[in-house]
């Protein structure tokens, strides 16, 4: 690290000292907003070499950023931010990684408590300024350069680590208080000599959730065994290895398992076999939903995206359903009658699964069969769709297949995610999927994006609306951290398509003015302001084409170092009546297998 030997005066030694409590925890992103009263944390961190730092101009999109940064690597990166408003503009971010279950750090910088209450300029209350979404929110007090000062303060810095990680992981908030000077110029007898930087106490790196109680897995194994229809769902969740442990088990019990596109258990090995992938579209029919009827269903993870999905549990609420959680939360807003199976979900799955298997009946092998045959019928319904028409659901589903194997895929939310989830088929090729489905707004999902690509440390892809493009513009013009390769597909269909789907879309006005919203920015003109290329597709092989085009390195000059925008353009009105009558071809062949 490049420090100098001893700190200048009290505010250094405190931000160098929580810096480097940070450090030895595994902290190594740290989004950087600009100020004065932050001076002191931006220092430290700036002399030391074990952080990346990005700089942004706009504290909301450092915040999506280490958003990203957090889904991506499953460690918390550390957002800085001045006093007053700057704080208050991470608080969307703090409520997404909080309802995302992602781990993220804040860190804002506050002028003395004595100034609270008073015409002080830019001095807000800080205190819990993020209400209840932080696991952890604490307020330190002014740095005092003692030893019971250093242990008080590594006693908050371990305290937040802990809370960020969990379970469940979420955002954790350390409010850090400087009285001026906050340059590092030395104060004479302001830090006692020989005192050093550094927090004492244990440090927790939490590399994984701890083993579930000895029974967990265990219940699981006999519930199944029990069963004779089981039925496994994964929902979005921030941990790959859910994924895989679902698969596995559904493998082990040869169960029908349906993933939601953020489970992990939709891109990877063995989705192909036991991932119904069509049942979205599939469980639209009445019929078929009713048909399928299991006598146990297994949930892990947030509830799907897929309205279709969550119908379907709240139609079979009669049959047992256990929620597999690490924490004794509620989680059953559907009101299924699910009951807690408490426990980290991988070991749980993995323990299942492990455990010895039994021969398949014939009821069991039957109940995969239908399932089996239901989501094939779909899925090949869709097919000449998806092939011939160019609509979004051919979008998302042209990405899914031509995203080299291990990529890094954000999902943005509104319709991209129902896309990925209706018209994508599994596949063993594995995909990383990232997204932001807690809160699920539009808000900072390019710079997510970017703070996912940026911590995975290989080219990343995305796939977002135009609408949540232009949200987070600012993410391109201003906040882009160079070396980034990313490449953006943005489905341009000049406003809101999601509302398609709302009854208000009979009357209009309001809903083409007030509720489409829709907008005619050119997004070449935006991406040649950001300095990055771009290109107009209209068609699924053009889109092919673009995503197999290798990205610039990340040293090219004026070609936008690795970040890219494809503008997939589609006409709103055709996209709806194209998509509506692939889900009916679905739909219908879904019955004819009942």
């Amino acid at each position: 690290m490049n420090r100098t030997p001893a700190a200048p005066n009290r505010n250094t030694l405190w931000a160098r000292a929580l810096v480097d409590g940070l450090a030895r925890r595994g902290v190594s992103h740290a989004c950087l907003g600009s100020g004065s009263r932050s001076a002191p944390l931006v220092e430290a961190l700036a002399s030391d070499d074990r952080f990346t730092l990005h700089p942004h101009v706009d504290e909301r999109s450092a915040a999506f950023f280490a958003l990203g940064v957090g889904a991506a690597s499953g460690r918390p990166a550390a957002v800085v931010t001045t006093s007053g408003t700057a704080a208050a503009n991470l608080f969307p971010a703090v409520v997404e990684a909080s309802q995302s279950e992602i781990p993220f750090l804040a860190l804002t910088a506050d002028r003395p408590a004595a100034l609270r209450g008073t015409d002080a300029n830019q001095t807000i209350d800080q205190r819990d300024l993020f209400g209840r979404y932080p696991r952890r929110s604490i307020d330190l007090e002014l740095p005092e350069p003692t030893a019971a000062g250093l242990a008080s303060l590594g006693a908050s810095v371990e305290a937040a680590w802990r809370a960020a990680l969990g379970p469940p992981a979420g955002p954790a908030h350390l409010n850090v208080q400087f009285a001026k000077p906050l340059e590092p110029v030395r104060v004479p007898g302001d830090v006692p000599a020989g005192m050093e930087p550094r927090l004492p106490g244990p440090v927790t790196r939490g590399d994984a959730p701890g083993a579930p109680p000895p029974d967990a897995g265990g219940a699981l194994a006999a519930l199944l065994r029990g069963a004779r229809r089981p039925l496994i769902v994964c929902g979005p969740n921030q941990r790959p290895g859910i994924g895989r442990a679902a698969l596995a088990l559904a493998a082990r019990v040869r169960a029908p398992l349906v993933a939601d596109p953020l489970s992990g258990a939709r891109f990877g090995s063995g989705a192909e076999r036991w991932t119904m992938s069509s049942a979205d579209l599939a469980l639209r029919a009445d019929e078929v939903a009713a048909a399928l009827r299991p006598d146990l269903i297994v949930r892990v993870g947030r509830a799907p995206t897929s309205a279709a999905v969550c119908r379907y549990l709240e139609r079979h609420a009669a049959a047992p359903q256990f929620v597999l959680d690490a924490t004794h939360r509620w989680r059953d807003h559907l009101a299924t009658s699910a009951r807690p199976l408490t426990g980290d979900p991988v070991a749980t799955l993995d323990r299942a699964a492990a455990a010895d298997p039994e021969e398949a009946s014939e009821a069991e092998e039957a109940w995969g069969e239908r399932w089996g045959a239901v989501d094939r019928a779909a899925r090949a319904a869709v097919e000449p769709s998806l092939a011939e028409m160019w609509f979004e659901g051919a979008i998302a589903d042209a990405m899914a297949e031509s995203l080299p194997e291990g990529t890094p895929w954000f999902i943005g939310n509104s319709m991209p995610i129902r896309d990925v989830d209706a018209f994508t088929r599994a596949t063993d090729r594995p995909l990383r999927t990232l997204g932001l489905r807690g809160a699920s707004g539009i808000d900072g999902n390019v710079s997510a994006a970017l703070g996912a690509a940026a911590a995975s440390g290989r080219p990343a892809a995305a796939l977002i609306g135009d609408l949540t493009l232009l949200h987070d513009v600012g993410a391109l013009l201003a906040d882009r951290s160079p070396g980034i390769p990313l490449h953006l597909v943005v489905i341009q269909n000049r406003g809101g398509g999601i509302f398609h789907m709302l009854p208000i879309r009979e009357h209009d006005p309001p809903f083409t003015p007030y509720v489409v919203m829709p907008q005619s920015v050119d997004l070449g003109a935006v991406a040649a302001a950001a300095g990055i290329p771009h290109r107009l597709v209209s068609s699924a092989a053009e889109l092919r084409e673009a995503l197999n085009q290798a990205p610039k390195p990340p040293g090219a000059e004026s070609e936008g170092r690795g970040l890219r925008l494809t503008e997939a353009c589609v006409e709103r009105e055709h996209n709806w009546k194209q998509r509506a009558a692939a889900i009916e071809s679905a739909k219908e062949a879904a019955r004819r297998e009942i």
